[in-house]
């Protein structure tokens, strides 16, 4: 068994005692009752920068200035490191924990699944997917919106990326759940040694094919004059499979619990499909997702705050996108912002920036041509109750949806 963590870690000398704050990423205060974003913004009553002493201690940018100098400053910031606490990473995704310049080798790997070519293609398999999935939805006048949709089309399409069994996609996602759900070292470790099992058979058959998909192409990496372990392939396999089945789920589910509030948005969307560009890249500014974190690689003082080498800082996506002093109305979506792909950190900044950002982007306009565009007025089941966590990928449980 993995040695427990402690529950709060006492405070190191060098931090100043104003700048320490009880707080938990996993269950922030104020969550059942305001929701991850209301709970998670709290923090910007406070000092811009905190350390908490939960998970082993980690400190905590909360401003969007703040997050990206990190994001862009892997030197000192190193991605070798970025789970808080840092014995859930039981594995070395590749090549999101690898810094440059190591970190181009893996990537190139990846990078062909993801041009714009290739993404034109899959938009249009989103697209009918998600016309067939909202058809034989309409007629029931509701739904339980992440097991009947959000994750049925982003994570058959990621599926079809990697050549992996469709008819086996509720028990990846369950498998994919058990890893980013789970707290507990043990469980994480054990979640994630049954993926790995799995992958490792698949990368064995594929190896030496001639097919196009993702994890025929890290099979090939096993060619590589510069290959040197199968933890290589195996990081860059689990990489994939996790990455593959929430993030996009998780966002369409606040996406569409926003328009449930917002009716006049949601007819918006249907009357002028011209905005939904527009509407998209503010959804994805204004849900951010990612709660994860970076190694101090030396001492580094960065606004009047000594950071010591092997300290854990977390870089708060799901805050950054909700900074008033770049957005004002944070919680609001509006078009008139202006918002394009380099006013937000919600995909990263620098060479960690995320591979799938512009799949994500071709996904999400599709759900809201498609999905808010077929349906009549979407709104919240008022006899059901939804259920969201936070974590390092926030997001629906449930989110039951009617319409008439």
């Amino acid at each position: 068994m993995t040695e427990a963590i402690p529950a709060l870690t006492p405070k190191p000398a060098h931090v100043p005692d104003e700048l320490v704050a009880d707080f938990d990423y996993v269950n922030p205060t104020g969550l059942a009752e305001l929701g991850v974003y209301r709970a998670m913004k709290r923090l910007h009553d406070g000092p811009d920068i905190i350390w908490s002493p939960r998970y082993g201690g980690h400190w905590l940018v909360t401003r969007a200035e703040d997050v990206r100098f990190v994001q862009n400053n892997y030197e000192i910031f190193s991605h070798e490191e970025f789970m808080i606490p840092r014995q859930l990473m039981a594995f070395k995704p590749v090549p999101l924990a690898v810094d440059p310049p190591n970190h181009a080798r893996y990537r190139a790997v990846l990078n062909p699944a993801f041009v714009p070519s290739a993404v034109a293609r899959m938009r249009e398999d989103a697209r009918a997917m998600t016309i067939e999935l909202t058809e034989n939805l309409r007629p029931a006048g509701h739904c339980e919106f992440m097991s009947a949709f959000a994750r049925i089309m982003p994570v058959t399409m990621f599926l079809r990326m990697v050549d992996l069994p469709i008819d086996r996609r509720d028990e990846f996602v369950e498998w994919g759940i058990a890893i980013m759900s789970s707290y507990s070292v043990d469980e994480r470790k054990a979640a994630m040694f049954r993926v790995r099992e799995y992958l490792k058979s698949v990368i064995d058959e594929r190896e030496g094919g001639d097919g196009q998909d993702l994890l025929t192409r890290v099979a090939g990496w096993r060619q590589n004059p510069r290959f040197e372990s199968d933890e290589e392939t195996l990081s860059m396999a689990m990489l994939l499979f996790v990455g593959g089945l929430d993030t996009v789920a998780s966002i369409l589910g606040y996406i569409v619990h926003y328009l449930t509030q917002n009716p006049e948005f949601q007819q918006r969307l249907r009357d002028d499909k011209s905005i939904i560009p527009a509407a998209c890249e503010e959804f994805i500014r204004r849900f951010g997702l990612s709660n994860t974190g970076r190694i101090l690689t030396r001492d580094f003082e960065y606004e009047g705050v000594l950071f010591k080498k092997d300290e854990m800082i977390m870089v708060p996506n799901s805050l950054s996108g909700l900074d008033e002093r770049l957005y004002a109305d944070p919680f609001e979506v509006k078009l008139d912002r202006g918002i394009g792909p380099m006013d937000h950190n919600t995909f990263g900044n620098g060479p960690h920036k995320c591979i799938g950002a512009g799949l994500a982007r071709a996904e999400i306009q599709v759900f809201l041509e498609e999905f808010v565009g077929r349906l009549p007025e979407i709104r919240l089941d008022p006899d059901k109750v939804n259920k969201e966590h936070c974590g390092s990928v926030p997001g629906f449980d449930e989110l039951h949806l009617r319409w008439n």
